[in-house]
Order: structure tokens, then C-alpha cells, then sequence
């Protein structure tokens, strides 16, 4: 069977959309954020998606990319997906050489590839080509009907007679300086969460971008404010499943820990997903993130199967 690769044009969203969806079924893509991810790219970072095509229809995909949160130059990621009757024909191993091939001009330092853990063949794929295990992530999903607030009537008002505040996004509409106090909020909770690689500060207008991408939820995007500066931060998004959110960064400044004001902002979340007729909120941790975890672990999330990060160190590409 004749298979093409070639880069990826605009007319191949939705058969990259249901190819994604064949190999993670569990994990459905948003397609419409997928495009908007690709079209608001940070200006440091090399992305690029390489389609094979075979039949007339698109039966597999190699997307490399680079991750402003932890941007380097030389090191990147990638992610290879072949629909599963189209396997054990050569199809992976051949976009897995394109993406190296492409990167050699800039003299890459090493690759990364997350791998669900059920997934053992795809984890032996990489294991095979010198990808060595160097973090996982724990997914966690918490039944939002059937969370109990009784324990925490209260808590929210305990804050605000010490003067912290719980507000939306589209709450804060007024601040002028709503977005860049977001931002310096994000950039520095950011430095406390355990990554593979250092931690680099997310440009503003990348931020900006994040802000906008259609799976935002400014109802459902919460800050903590206490006079004129933001001290914490959770949100959740929107997810290609309309009964999920996925939760995304929680994060409180180190001089205002130990009020409960993360766990406030976690309770704000789970009260918006049920009022909004939710079923679940989906959210995964670095396994040392224990401050989180054990938050988490508090409000009744369950700990799912982990995504599993890979790196493999290129040769001859120095330290």
C-alpha cells in the first residue's frame, strides 16, 4: 500500500481531528483548539504536523513542537499517531524519521514524547529507539455529582473577612490591568510546579493568546484577589466532551499558602462545574507534585492511569 508523507495543509483539520480520536478514544481532541493552537504558536518555537496519507485518506500523523513553558532552543517534543489498522506497516517509524530529519539543521539536543501508560506497545516503541522514562503525570478525575460541600460551608466567606476575595475572569473586566496581573500571577506560580526541564517565563503575548483560545471558560476561570494584587489562580476549560472540563493551573504566591485559598479556588471550579451541569472535571499532576496531589486526594479525585514522559538524548548533538 502506497503512503505519502507531506506537511500538512489547511483541509486536513478533520481527518487529523478523527485520526487523533482513533488512537486516543479515551481522549478526544477539540479540533477547533487544535487549529487555533497551530495558528498562535510562541514566536520561539518550532511547530510543524507531517500528514501520511494512504487511500485517499489521512491515516496517521507526526507533529513536532516546542513548549514556551520550558523553552529551549535545541530540545523538542513530538507526538506520532497511527490509526490502528493502519499499524505494523512502516507508517510511525517513517514519520519518526521525517521529524528527526527535519530537525537536524538546528542541531537538536534531544526529543520528548508523553505515553499513556496503557498503552505498552507505543511505550516500547520509544523504549526500542532509546526514549528512557524521565517523569509521569498522574490523570485524576473527580465525579462532580456527587461531591459533597457540606464539609466546606464557609470556607470562601472565612476568606473574605480577612480581606481575599474570589472573583472570575469576566468579573475582573474592569481592571485594566486584569490580563497583565494574570499573567505575572501565572509566570510565577509557574516556577512551582515540577517540570522535566527549567521553567521559563511565558512572554505576555503568548499568555494573551492562551486567553483567547476558544476552550477558555471566562466564567469558570478564578482568581483570588486581595487588594490590588492577584495571589491565586485555578481554571477550567472546556473539553471535546461536553459533560467534562479539564482543569488547568492551580497555583496560590508563596506569601499567601497555608489560608486555604487553593482550596477555595478548587471549590469555586467543582461549584461551577455542577451548576453548568457537568458530569466530571479532569486534571493531571506531576507524581511529585505532593501539595497538589494531596488536594486533590482531599476532594475526592480519582487517580487514573499516568502519561508517562520519555526523553531520548540525540548523538553528537554536545551536552
Amino acid at each position: 500500500m502506497p503512503v505519502t508523507i507531506r506537511p500538512r495543509k489547511d483541509s486536513d483539520w478533520e481527518g487529523l481531528v478523527e485520526t487523533a480520536n482513533a488512537v486516543w478514544p479515551d481522549h478526544p481532541i477539540d479540533g477547533e483548539e487544535w487549529r487555533y493552537f497551530d495558528q498562535h504558536q510562541d514566536s520561539r518555537c518550532h511547530y510543524r504536523i507531517w500528514v501520511a496519507e494512504a487511500e485517499g485518506a489521512i491515516v496517521g500523523y507526526g507533529e513536532l513542537s516546542q513548549n514556551p513553558e520550558m523553552y529551549h532552543p535545541r530540545k523538542y517534543e513530538l507526538e506520532l499517531a497511527v490509526r490502528p489498522q493502519y499499524r505494523r506497516q512502516g507508517i510511525g517509524s517513517t514519520l519518526y524519521r521525517k521529524l528527526l530529519q527535519e530537525v537536524q539543521p538546528h542541531d537538536p539536543l534531544s526529543f520528548r514524547v508523553w505515553v499513556l501508560q496503557y498503552y505498552p506497545e507505543s511505550l516500547n516503541y520509544f523504549q526500542k529507539r532509546g526514549f528512557i522514562e524521565e517523569q509521569r503525570n498522574w490523570e485524576s478525575v473527580l465525579y462532580v455529582t456527587a461531591f459533597d460541600f457540606t464539609p466546606y460551608e464557609g470556607w470562601t466567606e472565612k476568606l473574605e473577612v480577612n480581606g481575599f476575595f474570589l472573583r472570575s475572569f469576566r468579573q475582573l473586566e474592569n481592571d485594566p490591568q486584569r490580563n497583565h496581573k494574570i499573567h505575572d500571577l501565572f509566570n510565577t506560580v509557574l516556577f512551582d510546579i515540577p517540570f522535566s526541564d527549567p521553567v521559563t517565563e511565558l512572554p505576555f503575548q503568548t499568555f494573551q493568546q492562551n486567553l483567547q483560545r476558544p476552550t477558555m471558560i471566562p466564567d469558570g476561570y478564578f482568581l483570588m484577589v486581595y487588594g490590588d494584587l492577584y495571589v491565586g489562580i485555578s481554571n477550567l476549560w472546556r473539553t471535546a466532551n461536553p459533560m467534562d472540563v479539564e482543569q488547568g493551573i492551580t497555583g496560590v504566591r508563596r506569601a499567601y499558602r497555608r489560608r486555604g485559598i487553593a482550596l477555595a479556588l478548587k471549590l469555586a471550579g467543582i461549584r461551577y462545574a455542577r451548576e453548568q451541569g457537568k458530569h466530571r472535571i479532569l486534571t493531571n499532576n506531576e507524581t511529585g507534585n505532593r501539595p497538589m496531589l494531596a488536594l486533590n486526594e482531599k476532594l475526592g479525585f480519582v487517580r487514573q492511569p499516568a502519561w508517562i514522559s520519555l526523553r531520548k538524548m540525540l548523538p553528537g548533538s554536545g551536552t
